[in-house]
């Protein structure tokens, strides 16, 4: 059976990883001054190591344990803004960006909310050279380290990981069957409430979502029930579904416009980011050139599911004629679990107005909180910080989990105007050997 692991790098607004060890590993004067941007990378948080060359892109996942090959990404002839050079993975687009420092580069993943930053090292980790064994041990072993290096919300949920580990290594041997394992690995990240944790067992059918304590909490159904009454009492004439019906637009009353968006993913048919931004901007054109008499507008993203940080961004561009600060996101960059965290430089993603139609008038902000809650897939806050999910990886074949990884430092929204809640990033799943 063959170990795999899987990185997602979505948005939803954390990005927390990595190992300093590592980056010190391949220092700039040791390293000369080449603007040749081929050769290895080590990313400042994140625990990916880069591989770049004339054909292409290749990425691994490190821990201090483990070094699991990623994704291969084909090089294109095109060049982006700022000199960036394009890869191609599947549907995903990966933009490699210079610096004025030859040692530094910035990757970027279309639909995500930032950059992942890149420096320069000239060795490749021992723990490369070698396939971990695809053993319960080692499943077991990757999975804790993983946690332990880039799991941010210990000390939140007052979980200490290490006594997690003493109870349930244990547990884990040669003849440990999938289920069992899957089992323990639930028991042990389930305590902690992260509705943005999770693990999956394809070949053997199992699957859990991690959650958290809410006495308001909405089943789907329930969630139908919700979307039913706002329709039935509110809306006139009905709405208009755009998107694959994730986008919906209304009038309430006889001029103020309902625009809802249920999710900030699965926009298009056709696969990948380009095609659901575009699906979003042309959706928007017809919504907001009907819109113009309207002296209002509602946007209720109180039932949703998350998705793409950019997506989110996009309606928010329509909305404002000053560019503004959504949020600063910082990723974790140290792996010792018992010091105090250490984060990355805050990078800045902003609202910048947008010269396609939009609605620029008074957007009213509900400030009270409903009498229902988000839905597990949605945002939560941590000591009033959002989370987002971003990472996934493979275990065995056909498994993999997923944690929350990254935080915004500042979250500004434009004055006068509101997008409700915040989104998240969903997995995007590529499966991946555990060696190029």
């Amino acid at each position: 059976m063959t170990l795999y692991w899987h990185f997602a790098v979505k948005t939803r607004l954390f990005a927390v990883l990595v190992s300093l060890s590592l980056w010190l590993s391949g220092t700039p004067e040791l390293l000369g001054q080449t603007n040749s941007p081929e050769g290895l990378w080590l990313s400042d948080g994140y625990g990916l190591l880069v591989r770049l060359d004339d054909s292409g892109l290749r990425t691994y996942e490190l821990t201090s344990v483990s070094c699991i090959f990623r994704r291969t990404a084909k090089r294109t002839e095109n060049r982006g803004a700022e000199s960036a050079i394009i890869f191609m993975s599947g549907h995903e687009t990966i933009r490699v960006i210079p610096t004025d420092d030859p040692n530094v580069l910035r990757m970027h993943t279309d639909g995500t909310a930032s950059d992942i930053v890149l420096r320069r090292t000239s060795n490749e980790p021992d723990r490369c050279q070698s396939t971990p064994p695809n053993t319960p041990q080692e499943s077991y072993a990757i999975f804790w380290q993983t946690f332990a290096e880039q799991y941010p919300f210990f000390a939140i949920h007052k979980t200490d990981w290490h006594i997690v580990d003493k109870k349930f290594r244990p547990q884990v041997t040669a003849g440990t069957k999938q289920i069992e394992l899957f089992q323990i690995l639930r028991q042990m990240i389930e305590p902690l409430q992260d509705s943005h944790t999770g693990l999956e067992a394809r070949d053997i059918n199992a699957e859990f979502d991690g959650w958290r304590n809410d006495s308001n909490h909405l089943e789907e159904n329930n969630w139908k029930k919700a979307s039913s009454i706002t329709e039935s009492k509110y809306v006139h004439g009905g709405l208009c579904p755009y998107c694959k019906g994730h986008i919906q637009f209304g009038i309430v009353g006889s001029t103020t416009g309902y625009l809802r968006v249920t999710t900030f993913y699965d926009y298009a048919d056709v696969e990948g980011y380009a095609a659901e931004v575009q699906c979003l901007r042309k959706s928007l054109d017809t919504i907001f050139n009907g819109a113009k008499k309207s002296n209002g507008l509602v946007i209720d993203v109180r039932l949703n599911h998350g998705g793409d940080d950019p997506l989110g961004i996009e309606i928010a561009s329509r909305l404002t004629e000053k560019k503004c600060l959504a949020y600063a996101k910082i990723a974790r960059n140290n792996t010792d679990l018992d010091a105090p965290p250490h984060f990355t430089e805050r990078q800045p993603s902003w609202v910048v107005p947008s010269a396609r139609p939009g609605f620029l008038n008074h957007v009213p902000q509900r400030r009270k909180r409903p009498q229902f809650s988000l839905p597990r897939k949605s945002s939560e806050t941590a000591s009033g910080r959002a989370r987002m999910l971003c990472y996934s990886l493979f275990l065995r074949q056909l498994w993999r989990f997923r944690l929350t990884c990254s935080q915004p430092c500042q979250t500004i929204l434009p004055a006068r105007r509101s997008l409700g809640g915040s989104s998240t990033r969903r997995i995007r799943a590529v499966h991946l050997t555990s060696r190029g």
